[in-house]
């Protein structure tokens, strides 16, 4: 009986798990230029800093402005019933901070000439030239198109600032940015409140969406959120309804990011005195922040300082929802390479494939949850870690169900402990956890605080219904020679010439890593591998790749 009711879960197990990725979507990620239908509008005006004139021109199409400063201080009239569109050419506009403005939309990315559009060839740039902040958002705006560069701010937000704004962020290149710490930071000190978002900075009732940008190289001094930075929890609602389900108020609004791609990032570049105040070195969460994180490539982002969280951090009852991202090569100083969740946070993490994330003091690499953190971590594929193990829970709760966790070195599979006795009991159910250097650790005194039901580990755990199975899964992938790499600078992508053609279905939207560097495969023709970010500056000179699988279970 024992047996039949193994087989019978398995198979139950292998039709819950098996495609658990299936909802991330590789071709959706990255800026697209997206063709704008004038109709929506009730006037578009145009800015060429080619051929346009601030003195002479109208705004129109046959003759343009030049700056995008007087373009905005030009427009008149809009409304919610009244919006208006402003068209910019390609060029590099650095005139001043770009003022947002409710109901107008600004959008680059187009040929001076004839006005088509396409973002890649006609690179329209808002540059801050290393001395002031390139955006300021504002409500029911959009903001499409650009490259946004060489911010720089003495407070939070070096590139771009929401303070209690809601703008649409979307198909932008948001690079080399930097938020400055405070002007009075005692670096004697520890967990101190630096200046958050190197790329951008929400706070308060900042809800914007943010959709298929490119963040890279946006650093902060010393700052949680190297890349994007949450601080605050919105209170605004659609509607009247206050119930609450699954720890989220039904009807209040949330930030979007979604299909964005965060690679090579930095919190806390000058942290050296190590204060432990730049955690997050892709996204940070903090003080009851809400967004809803995901189909993102979060990679090779860096937390410095002895911070926590390379890729994702969230603190002090925040509740983001991270589903079905890559979360790959993230490095943080402390702990939780990819994920961190902390201070009476609540998390849902689920369907990501977070691989090869790791810290320098030999922390976990994959999730950890310390000082009452919180989490519901189901459906994941956690994977390929090279320090700390899978997942670490201290002083917290979590419900860790179905997920696959495999190959990760240090000295834990799963650690937990717990010293709080008014926590309910964790549960860990349905995992595949197996190959993993380390073992299981449970190092609380009362056994009643956790719950092991019906996983498959490779060695005996508590609990009913676990059984130590091999199970088929898909784990090997594929590695090779570079014959020549090179970078895109236009697409901040790394382009790998392997000598031999690939299948594309067998190696888009996988994790790849060389040498110390870890990306995500955006595209492969013929002999050639796309993959984002810069592997140039951290490939070692063995001039090997590999292809990670994408461990799901075979039929």
């Amino acid at each position: 009986m024992k047996k039949i009711a193994a087989a019978l879960f398995f198979l139950a197990f292998s039709v819950l798990i098996f495609g658990q990725t299936a909802n991330m979507n590789v071709s959706k990620v990255g800026p697209k230029t997206v063709q704008i239908d004038n109709s929506h509008y009730a006037q578009v005006y145009y800015v060429s800093q080619k051929t346009g004139s601030d003195k002479k021109g109208d705004g129109t199409k046959v003759n343009p402005w030049q700056s995008v400063f007087h373009a905005l201080n030009s427009v008149k009239g809009e409304t919610e019933n009244h919006r208006i569109a402003v068209f910019v050419a390609e060029g590099n506009y650095s005139e001043a901070t770009v003022m947002m403005k409710e109901y107008v939309d600004l959008f680059g990315g187009f040929n001076p000439d004839n006005w088509e559009r396409d973002i890649y060839k006609y690179s329209t740039v808002l540059d801050g030239r290393n001395a002031r902040r390139v955006v300021l958002g504002a409500d029911n705006s959009e903001l499409d198109g650009f490259t946004v560069k060489n911010g720089m701010s003495r407070s939070h937000g070096g590139g771009i600032l929401c303070n209690d704004t809601a703008p649409q962020i979307s198909n932008c290149f948001i690079v080399d940015n930097y938020a400055l710490e405070p002007a009075d930071f005692d670096n004697q000190r520890i967990h101190q409140h630096g200046n958050d978002g190197g790329g951008v900075a929400c706070l308060y009732d900042a809800t914007p969406v943010i959709e298929n940008n490119l963040f890279y190289n946006n650093r902060t001094s010393i700052g949680d959120g190297g890349a994007l930075s949450f601080y605050g929890w919105s209170r605004k609602r659609h509607g009247t309804d206050r119930r609450i389900e699954n720890n989220f108020m039904v009807g209040y609004v949330r930030p979007v990011v979604k299909n964005n791609v965060f690679v090579e990032n930095t919190a806390g570049i000058n942290d050296i005195y190590n204060t432990r105040s730049s955690n997050g070195g892709g996204i940070s969460c903090s003080h009851e922040a809400r967004p809803i994180i995901e189909n993102n490539i979060v990679a090779s982002n860096r937390a410095k300082g002895n911070s926590d969280a390379g890729g994702i951090y969230a603190e002090y009852f925040s509740y983001p929802t991270i589903k079905d991202n890559w979360i790959t090569g993230n490095i943080s100083d402390d702990d939780g390479g990819g994920i961190y969740i902390m201070r009476l946070s609540d998390a849902h993490v689920t369907d990501n494939f977070i691989a090869g994330n790791w810290t320098m003091g030999g922390g976990v690499g994959g999730v950890r949850l310390s000082k009452e953190g919180r989490a519901q971590i189901s459906g994941n594929v956690i994977v390929n870690g090279p320090s700390g193990g899978g997942v670490q829970c201290v002083d917290s709760y979590m419900e860790l169900k179905n997920n696959i966790i495999m190959n990760n070195l240090g000295k834990y599979s799963i650690l937990f402990t717990d010293t709080f006795s008014y926590f309910k009991p964790s549960l860990v159910e349905g995992n595949i956890v197996r190959g993993n250097k380390g073992k299981l650790i449970i190092e609380n005194k009362d056994p009643n605080q956790i719950t092991f039901r019906n996983n498959n580990f490779d060695e005996s755990v508590p609990g009913s219904g676990n059984v130590n199975k091999p199970v088929n899964i898909n784990e090997k992938g594929l590695s090779g020679s570079i014959k020549e790499m090179s970078f895109d600078g236009n697409k901040y992508q790394t382009i790998l010439n392997i000598g031999e053609n690939l299948n594309p279905r067998n190696v888009e939207g996988h994790v790849i890593r060389i040498g110390e560097f870890w990306s995500v495969v955006a595209k492969a023709e013929n002999n050639k591998i796309f993959i984002w970010g810069n592997a140039k500056e951290r490939s070692d000179k063995s001039g090997q790749y590999e292809i990670l699988s994408d461990y799901s279970i075979k039929k």
